[in-house]
């Protein structure tokens, strides 16, 4: 079946859909499971964009969770799914808006595996491990170490950073369904360039992220994907370069019910070499805020990047608006 018949099969869309976030990914029926293994077509048109003409990766990173949770060997109950720990590795095949993808998972001993391979290319775009009940109380205190005591010190001094048009997490004028995210740098009175972003502090989140909910609970991919480009903000604070994520590592103590008050944020921990071989390191988590104030872990990510000098330059010409963005790099020491 050529690309163009695939594309215009996935993309059918009912609004009797069961699901709206796999059909967000998959179109309607999309999903074939054969035995342990399941399998789906992944269309990135402009509903998936990240950077300017690629998908985000937090899409391919919540396809596989999704396609996952379709095995008989995923816990059926979706709270026996946590905690639940994600790795991820990106390289390999390029994917770029356009491409239609296959996305596979199959179930192994004791946890869940998963490529992305686009066309005929056997190098993966993406591959996943999936692993329930796996718990690393070093990750909380992590977590913790790196935020201010109390939610007060949280929510002031946000410096604005600067968005996309299109880009499923932050862009502000897209036609299909995204998380329409702010990011923010706070204040200068902590020692590191921490990135913050908000979760369910606004109404409009109801159009947004609650979107992307099943059951109440929040997808994955929300946490996935801002996750991602929150840390990606952190690590361009630190080395002032764009870039794309070459691994990443995720650990979900619970789940995340709609309506949650929830805290995102990220840093840069360290850089190496020099464009165009310049790699950085991020990482960071969410936080529940309780009503007392205080700060609940929920998640805790970590995760590498290669800096991409097009992707800089880039930044300069598509991010919005222009002053945020010129102090964005005047931070980043560009």
């Amino acid at each position: 079946m050529s690309q163009e018949k695939i594309q215009k099969q996935v993309l059918k869309q009912s609004g009797n859909a069961e699901s709206f976030v796999q059909d967000f990914f998959f179109g309607q029926n999309g999903i074939v499971r054969e035995g342990r293994i399941g399998r789906a077509h992944l269309v990135f048109d402009s509903r998936t964009q990240g950077w300017v003409g690629l998908p985000h990766g937090g899409i391919g990173m919540g396809a596989m969770v999704e396609l996952a949770g379709t095995l008989d060997a995923c816990p059926a109950e979706r709270g026996l799914r946590y905690p639940m720990s994600l790795e991820y590795r990106l390289g390999g095949s390029p994917a770029r808006i356009g491409d239609v993808a296959m996305a596979e998972v199959s179930a192994g001993d004791g946890h869940i595996s998963g490529r992305i391979t686009i066309g005929e290319d056997p190098s993966p775009y993406l591959t996943a491990a999936i692993r329930y009940g796996i718990q690393d109380p070093e990750d909380h205190e992590d977590v913790l170490s790196r935020l201010p005591k109390d939610a007060s010190a949280l929510l002031e001094n946000w410096v604005s950073l600067p968005h996309y048009k299109y880009c499923f997490v932050c862009g502000t004028e897209r036609k299909h369904p995204g998380l329409n995210r702010s990011f923010y740098l706070l204040g200068s009175s902590l020692p590191d360039k921490i990135i913050v972003s908000p979760i369910g502090l606004d109404a409009g989140d109801l159009h947004t992220v609650c979107r992307f909910q099943e059951d109440g609970l929040i997808h994955p991919v929300v946490f996935l994907a801002l996750l991602d480009e929150t840390v990606g903000w952190g690590g361009f604070m630190a080395s002032g370069s764009g870039g794309v994520t070459v691994r990443i590592r995720f650990t979900f103590e619970r789940d995340i019910r709609d309506g949650e008050r929830i805290l995102i944020f990220g840093r840069g921990d360290r850089v190496r070499g020099k464009a165009p071989r310049l790699l950085y390191w991020g990482s960071g988590g969410a936080v529940a805020v309780q009503d007392d104030g205080r700060l609940e872990p929920v998640i805790a990510v970590s995760g590498q990047y290669l800096g991409v000098p097009e992707l800089t330059e880039q930044m300069k010409v598509e991010l919005r608006p222009e002053d945020l963005t010129r102090r964005a790099f005047d931070m980043a020491g560009m």
